[in-house]
């Protein structure tokens, strides 16, 4: 058996959406100067590197990170393969006959932004929203993306209609995986959010495990 741990290492500097401040780390008491223990106090946004979107996220009044099915966040997933330039539609995920797969992760070139440590990309591939539409018609409990975010960038202009169809159909959205160093095909996932009381996001540890 195998684990991966595919979730970002929080530090600061790292990338984060343009706007919010990526995480800050410091001590609060040192055994070097006398203190019985190391103690840090760490600040960071929900939304900072490997999270998870809720559907308040975007929809006001619905289910907040601590009331996420459980039954979404643990068991079979499959690794996608996307290798183009565009945005993942409806058409490339029928072709590619991933059909009845219930949590799907995304691998596309984002992940060797994360490999080489580079800034905030807004030219990172995402979800168009055909390909949302498809994902809620074939019930997939779970999506994953290599990037910050589930649908293009300045999609906010139009409403974030990928979030809002996903999260609408209770599919559970995580963000910021580091698939670099995992192969496409099926494993186990076990999807760990901060349980954070009314959160509209969380950071996350993702494991995928190959048996």
């Amino acid at each position: 058996m195998t684990i991966h741990d595919v979730t970002l290492v929080m530090r600061p500097g790292m990338p984060t959406w343009p706007g919010e401040d990526g995480p800050s780390i410091e001590p609060l008491r040192r055994i070097a100067k006398g203190d019985g223990a190391n103690v840090s106090v760490v600040r960071f946004g929900n939304h900072t590197g490997t999270h998870v979107d809720p559907p308040i996220h975007f929809i006001e009044g619905a289910n907040t990170v601590d009331k996420l099915p459980l039954d979404a966040l643990a068991g079979p997933c499959t690794v996608i393969a996307y290798d183009g330039e565009t945005h993942i539609s409806a058409a490339w995920l029928k072709a590619h006959g991933i059909a009845g797969a219930k949590r799907v992760l995304f691998k596309t070139r984002n992940s060797e932004l994360w490999r080489t440590r580079a800034p905030f990309d807004e030219r990172f591939v995402a979800i168009d929203e055909s390909g949302a539409d498809w994902l809620v018609a074939q019930r997939v409990k779970l999506v994953g993306v290599d990037y910050l975010s589930v649908e293009p960038f300045g999609s906010g202009k139009s409403g974030h209609p990928v979030h809002v169809k996903l999260l609408a159909a209770s599919v559970v959205i995580v963000e910021g995986l580091d698939l670099s160093e995992v192969a496409p095909g099926d494993y186990e996932l076990f999807c760990g959010p901060l349980k954070l009381e009314h959160g509209d996001g969380a950071p996350a540890r993702v494991f995928l495990i190959e048996r």
